[in-house]
């Protein structure tokens, strides 16, 4: 005989005794799955280590490689017999989709992990090992999907080193589970609608009874009413022609104070101050000769305080005609402060007041003299009834048409107070 055969002889009897003293732990170690198929007596396969001879398929560490590996016909049919030992063949289909199509996700099981079953290879045939429990040292990486037939939950995982198709767990559907509450739920609901229904119904036949009753009461009332009219009515007659006499008097007294009134309102002196801002285009004739050299066109914005004093012309119930001048004192050049005339027709609705018309800005310095829109707006915030007097809440525009060609830079406005003489 060889050396070499010695050597070999030698090394399967070592071998063959050590699998007779070695414990199911220490059998499971050298592969991902117990030797036995399925344990008796409920025993727990204990796997330390994964991608050994027993591996089901070579490894699957990439989607493609999974979706790959799982659609060779050989592997497919591994796949049936596998699902078939474990009473699964019932979702043979999905299993393969699911792994075909690659619609996993990645996860990783922890040591400790008790699973349902896990595949393997024993003399190159699938087998079931169940249940088993991964001992190793780290946690694995796997593909992991979910399969639901609405009887049962199946969480999968595939080892990306070794392709051994493992059950997780094995729980009652969860779909079905939420079916069955949505349905209580909408049961629920059905019922509690049938209750709010009857309990409508009740409340309108309590609301008709009494409104019945409360017909009956107004109708006994109205009849002492009529009674009771019916006797008052000649008191009534002789109060009534006294009553007459002193509404005619009172009459001609309050026509007499609204002619009154009427007159003092036709005009009516008033004075305004105002905080606003203006925006203006200069050029060469800019009062505070500012820019001339590099830019003879300027635009400035500065802040304005200002008077202004005139008289509201009532030219009807609604409309009047307010004429006024002031002055607007700049508050960043001095130079810049302008005098102003306004002609202003407005529309009074009684809490508040319009108005359009026509402004002189800026007539102290002729060369920047401008023309402008005026446009008014405000209400009222105090009254003095005794006296008529009145305090608005004030607002004006001004939109200059010099330069008009930029109406973004040429303008003013402005906010304050308003007080109304008698």
């Amino acid at each position: 005989m060889s050396y070499r055969m010695h050597v070999g002889a030698l090394a399967a009897s070592i071998t063959f005794a050590l699998s007779l003293a070695a414990p199911l732990d220490a059998a499971a170690q050298a592969r991902p799955a117990g030797v036995q198929a399925q344990p008796a007596g409920g025993r727990i396969h204990s796997v330390r280590r994964l991608n050994t001879r027993y591996r089901f398929t070579p490894p699957v560490r990439t989607v493609d490689a999974l979706k790959t590996t799982m659609s060779r016909a050989n592997i497919q049919r591994d796949l049936g017999t596998l699902l078939d030992q474990a009473g699964l063949s019932s979702i043979r289909a999905e299993v393969i989709r699911n792994l075909t199509e690659g619609t996993v996700t990645p996860t990783t099981i922890a040591p400790g992990t008790t699973v349902q079953w896990m595949a393997e290879r024993l003399r190159g045939r699938p087998a079931v090992m169940r249940p088993a429990r991964w001992d190793g040292r780290a946690p694995f990486r796997a593909h992991q999907f979910v399969i639901d037939d609405r009887i049962n939950t199946y969480t999968f995982v595939v080892p990306e080193d070794c392709g051994n198709l493992t059950l997780v767990t094995l729980e009652p559907s969860r779909e079905a589970a939420r079916l069955a509450a949505e349905a209580a739920r909408a049961e629920a609901a059905r019922a509690e609608a049938a209750r709010a229904e009857a309990a409508r119904a009740e409340a309108a036949r309590a609301e008709a009874a009494r409104l019945e009753a409360a017909k009956a009461a107004e109708a006994a009332k109205a009849a002492e009413a009529a009674r009771a009219a019916e006797a008052a009515r000649a008191a009534e007659a002789a109060r009534a022609a006294e009553a007459a006499k002193a509404a005619e008097a009172a009459r001609q007294a309050e026509a007499a104070r609204l002619a009154q009134e009427a007159k003092d309102a036709r005009m009516r002196p008033f004075v305004a101050g105002y905080f606003g801002k203006q925006q203006r285009q200069y050029d060469a004739t800019d009062p505070a000769d500012l820019g001339i050299d590099s830019n003879p066109v300027n635009r400035y914005g500065d802040p304005l305080i200002g008077v202004k004093f005139g008289v509201a012309f009532k030219m009807s119930d609604k409309w009047s005609f307010n004429p006024a001048i002031g002055y607007s004192g700049n508050l960043e050049e001095n130079e810049r402060s302008s005098a102003l005339l306004d002609a202003e027709v407005a529309y009074n609705f009684g809490k508040a007041y319009l108005g359009s018309g026509i402004t002189v800005w800026d007539y102290f310095h002729k060369d920047i003299t401008t023309l402008g829109w005026l446009g008014t707006g405000g209400f009222p915030i105090w009254k003095n009834d005794t006296k008529k007097h009145q305090m608005d809440l004030s607002f004006e525009w001004r939109q200059f048409f010099d330069r008009g060609s930029d109406p973004d830079v040429n303008y003013m406005f402005w906010a304050g107070v308003r007080y109304m003489f008698k």
